[in-house]
């Protein structure tokens, strides 16, 4: 009698997540075929919501042994890439080098991972190839700036870039068939908090910042910066909070070093939506306040201040289907607001 050796499993294909903690900045997407992506720890967990099953688990490979960094490799940011192809596994092609299963992740040390589904897990930053299923993006790893959020940006009819928000101020885009960053924007003393693409057009989107600064993008291409429109906006809001903040904590001549909004001030969160239903019309929250803005013509078209007894506002979600805003609390409310008859 013989003894036969089972092939080992991946360490990936057996592992279970732990749970998201602050550090993971409550990152997670979700496509509407029920996939859904999000952070726990260093790690990216892949669920079916219609099954309640867990697909597989994605690990960020660790720095590098010659960067290390007091700082944990903390998922904070997690968006798919957006497609005309379906999200799902059953359409995804092996053989394509277009996936359509493809995920950014970024980190708190400023590191950027595209994901393939498909694959076990990344590969290593010095392995990584253009033919790789998965890949790092060029980001600096000297200064280390924190992802704060993502976003997917079409910048041809078949071309998408992604969208960072690193540090506590600069905006980066990034080619992903070079890896290289060929826009990047800082937009010092503003520490920025939120990217979102416009549902009318994918090539453009829009920025906010803690202090109500507002960035309105267009893109025309990926190769250089003279492909960027970029327009500064303000909205406009009380700020005495965040500045007794920022006094709280020490800043010092807006010095806020590498860290991004979610690990200055968590309690202090500014989010936009675009609205599904109206072009140029875009939904802010402030900690206390509900703003409708107007792109086109530069204004505030309406402010809402926050309803007694509710705790600060969290996220803003427009509904799909009828004219009405869903608001996330910080004591785990939700208000939905509708427009004034």
């Amino acid at each position: 009698m013989t003894l036969t050796r089972l092939p080992q499993p991946d360490s990936s294909d057996c592992m279970l997540p732990g749970p998201p903690s602050r550090n993971n900045n409550g990152s997670a997407d979700l496509v509407s075929t029920g996939l859904l992506a999000y952070a726990a720890g260093s790690t990216v967990p892949i669920l079916d919501t219609r099954s309640m099953q867990l697909i597989t688990v994605l690990p960020i490979p660790p720095p590098s042994a010659t960067s290390a960094s007091s700082i944990s490799p903390f998922i904070t940011a997690v968006r798919w890439c957006p497609t005309t192809l379906r999200l799902d596994l059953l359409s995804h092609d092996p053989t394509s080098s277009h996936s359509h299963l493809l995920l950014a992740a970024g980190d708190r040390q400023g590191r950027i991972c595209l994901l393939d589904l498909r694959a076990k897990s990344p590969e290593s930053e010095s392995e990584s190839e253009s033919s790789s299923p998965s890949m790092f993006l060029e980001t600096n790893q000297v200064a280390k700036l924190g992802i704060q959020d993502l976003c997917w940006i079409q910048s041809r009819y078949d071309t998408w870039i992604v969208a960072a928000l690193t540090g506590p101020s600069v905006l980066s885009l990034f080619n992903i068939h070079t890896g290289r960053c060929f826009f990047k924007y800082d937009a010092v003393p503003e520490i920025l908090s939120c990217v979102k693409r416009d549902p009318f057009d994918s090539r453009h989107f829009c920025v906010v910042g803690l202090k109500g600064l507002l960035l309105s993008v267009k893109v025309h291409g990926s190769v250089s910066e003279s492909d960027v429109v970029l327009e500064e906006l303000r909205v406009g809001n009380d700020v005495s909070e965040l500045v007794k903040m920022e006094r709280e904590s020490g800043v010092v001549n807006n010095n806020y070093g590498n860290t991004p909004a979610s690990g200055l001030f968590p309690s202090y969160v500014v989010k936009i939506a675009f609205s599904p239903h109206w072009k140029h019309l875009l939904y802010v929250t402030f900690p206390r306040e509900l703003v409708v803005f107007d792109l086109q013509y530069e204004t505030a078209l309406s402010r809402a201040k926050l309803p007694r007894r509710c705790g600060k506002f969290l996220d803003v979600l427009p509904d799909p289907s009828m004219v009405l805003v869903y608001c996330v609390h910080f004591d785990g409310r939700l208000t939905a607001w509708r427009p004034k008859e």
